[in-house]
């Protein structure tokens, strides 16, 4: 790719700046240090999101981070390795770093092999032992298996597959941006929200008022309400006030992540000015994972 100039000199002050600070960098602060208009840095940074070459912190602390590309970008080197962990049962195992990972037997029809190359001792492993390989940084992929075997002179281990998951690296707003985004107000019943929700075949609606979000009300709040006989009652009586948001710009596994850390099912997305433009849900990444939303992708 062939970046302006302009975008080598915000990358390059970012890179700066996130070396000093060793957290986002705001904008504001790159505007300020080359003296440009706060509103040029916002619109390239923006561009530069989209390539992959910045990643979005949110919130009031909230900035830019450099990726892994934006070094290469510049013919720059990482000041560290990219270590990718490896596990044994659910324990991770220290100073032990995977550098490279190879499937050698994928068109067996009863099993699949997989050599994993390791930086560290690969007599910490005995043969039977579960391991979990990952998740990689671009990819995100973890490899679950059992050792069948290892080379200690070369630091391979021999892994019978047991399984292999991915999750897309792509930000939220690939799939759970909505362009008629169903929202509700704060002073409608729950006869209304059950109403709705079954009108358009959604799970979940998140409640305003005054334009702000205040809670989501979900099928499982509607029900609970209608056991009750509360199919009169304002609807924010009854909706979950624990909201949890994710920006568009987040990647899908960080999606994942926050879910199972919070036991929550649903994350609303939220744009740099913490406007509400989408929502996620489990179905929808599980769905992304079996790969029926590519089609969708491929539009994009």
């Amino acid at each position: 790719m062939e970046l302006t100039i302009v975008q080598k000199e915000i990358l390059q002050e970012l890179i700066l700046i996130y070396k000093q600070k060793n957290k986002a960098v705001k904008g504001t602060e790159i505007a300020k240090n080359l003296s440009r208009n706060p509103g040029t840095i916002r619109n390239q940074m923006q561009a530069l999101r989209a390539l992959g070459l910045v990643d979005g912190v949110p919130g009031p602390k909230g900035g830019y981070i450099p990726t892994s590309d934006t070094y290469r970008s510049l013919g720059l080197e990482l000041d560290e390795k990219i270590k990718i962990p490896i596990y044994k049962g659910n324990k991770k195992i220290k100073n032990v770093n995977v550098t490279q990972i190879i499937f050698d037997t994928v068109t067996q029809e009863k099993s699949c092999s997989s050599k994993i190359y390791i930086n560290g001792d690969t007599k910490q492993f005995s043969e039977g032992d579960l391991v979990r390989v990952g998740p990689t940084l671009h990819n995100k992929i973890v490899i679950m298996g059992n050792i069948v075997g290892r080379d200690d002179i070369n630091h391979i281990l021999l892994i019978d597959v047991l399984g292999v998951i991915s999750v897309p690296n792509i930000d939220v707003g690939s799939i759970g941006l909505k362009e008629n985004l169903i929202i509700m107000d704060s002073g409608k019943t729950v006869r209304d929200a059950a109403k709705l929700l079954s009108e358009n075949s959604i799970s979940g609606i998140p409640i305003l008022h005054d334009g702000e979000l205040k809670g989501i009300v979900s099928l499982h709040d509607i029900a609970k309400a209608l056991v009750e006989n509360k199919e009169d009652e304002r609807i924010d009586t009854i909706m979950t006030k624990d909201i949890w948001t994710i920006n568009q710009y987040e990647k899908i596994y960080d999606a994942l992540v926050k879910m199972e850390t919070e036991n929550i099912g649903r994350l609303v997305i939220v744009d740099d000015d913490e406007n509400i433009v989408g929502m996620l849900t489990r179905t929808d990444i599980l769905n992304l994972v079996e790969g029926t939303i590519y089609p969708k992708l491929t539009e994009l």
